[in-house]
């Protein structure tokens, strides 16, 4: 059998898409493990943090190339979920910094909401089918699985994920397909870490308060990135989302400078974190142990150390977004689709990163005929 449409990996964006396709299509949906979409019922500690009502592509998305995104949400964006969401009774409703959390606060909720439009849509899913190869055979793919069973497709969608978060049974098979079928692979790097600094913060340890965050390039006295946001001190780490926000902000900046040959230590060397105050919310033992007063608002710390690849809940970078078309369709292999987290765009939290999976399955799919 040749099926029209596969999609690798059963997770938010490979069934969203497969929602999307065609009714008439012949589709077929291959999971590795014996579950399906583990991460999006983790999401928002299992409310689901479906999307954001107040979406900036230029400022909420981190990339080499964010035209790109322009182009993707022009055509699927917030609004458009909403109205997903509204037209199927899924109510939401909006929490700090806009999010958008499911008001039943139980992901299975949209989960079941997903399987039975799958249902609708005529797919078929197998699961323990671990994926090991792609080839191209003339105008289709052959698909060949880890027990030799194999499939042929005209079309492929690949939805896997990056290989961080373990917990969630995360993999690097797309970097082994997108090499197989020599496509440009941006660098990668750890994101979601808290931030070790060199200044010991042991007696402010899981005190919180707001806080502005520069990320300064010491040689140039470069502001890089900015943002407001409650900030949370942890022994020699600083955590919650604006630190979150700002580790990914640093990755952004060295993939745009050149000639860094040891990444690491650019960043031990040259990066700093400033940290401005708001004296009205500190508390005592914060102005004490910082020395903070009226004139001086702000303190200036050292990177420590970088955190590794297991440690971090996603890693940056991937898929350069010049091998692809604006419908996440690859340039040199026609029908050959990549969505969501194997492509060089990562987020701010508060679910920028739901609604680009969204985003990215819905015009891949209605790309397909």
């Amino acid at each position: 059998m040749i099926y029209d449409v596969i999609i690798i990996w059963a997770w938010a964006s490979g069934l969203f898409a497969w929602i999307n396709l065609d009714k008439n299509l012949n589709k077929l949906i291959l999971e590795k493990t014996s579950k399906i979409w583990t991460k999006l019922l983790l999401s928002g500690w299992e409310r689901a943090n479906v999307s954001n009502i107040n979406i900036d592509t230029q400022n909420d998305y981190f990339s080499q190339n964010k035209k790109f995104l322009k182009s993707v949400f022009s055509k699927y964006n917030q609004w458009n979920f909403m109205n997903f969401c509204a037209e199927n009774w899924l109510n939401l409703i909006e929490e700090d910094r806009w999010r958008l959390i499911l008001e039943s606060w139980n992901s299975k909720e949209i989960l079941n909401l997903f399987l039975d439009k799958i249902r609708e849509n005529n797919c078929k899913i197998k699961l323990n089918s671990e994926v090991t190869k792609i080839d191209k055979k003339e105008n289709k793919y052959e698909i060949i699985l880890k027990n030799w069973e194999k499939y042929l497709a005209k079309n492929i969608i690949i939805s896997t994920w990056w290989k961080s978060f373990f917990q969630a049974w995360t993999t690097w098979d797309w970097y082994n397909f997108a090499k197989e079928f020599w496509l440009k692979i941006t660098n990668t790097f750890p994101w979601l870490c808290w931030i070790s600094i060199k200044k010991d913060l042991s007696d402010l340890s899981w005190i919180s308060t707001n806080a502005k965050i520069n990320l300064i390039d010491k040689n140039t006295s470069k502001t890089i990135y900015s943002e407001k946001w409650p900030l949370l001190f942890t022994h020699f780490w600083l955590s919650w989302p604006i630190i979150f926000n700002t580790w990914i902000a640093i990755w952004e900046y060295l993939a745009w400078l050149k000639n860094i040959e040891n990444y690491d230590k650019y960043i031990l060397d040259n990066l700093s974190i400033e940290i401005g105050f708001d004296l009205n919310n500190l508390s005592k033992k914060i102005i004490n142990l910082l020395d903070i007063n009226e004139d001086n608002l702000i303190i200036n710390l050292d990177i420590h150390s970088l955190r590794s690849l297991k440690e971090a809940k996603i890693t940056t970078w991937w898929i350069n977004l010049d091998e692809l078309d604006n419908n996440m369709q690859s340039k040199k292999h026609k029908w050959l689709f990549f969505i969501w987290e194997v492509v060089d765009i990562t987020w701010k939290t508060w679910g920028y990163n739901l609604q680009w999976c969204w985003s990215s399955a819905y015009i891949a799919s209605k790309y397909i005929k």
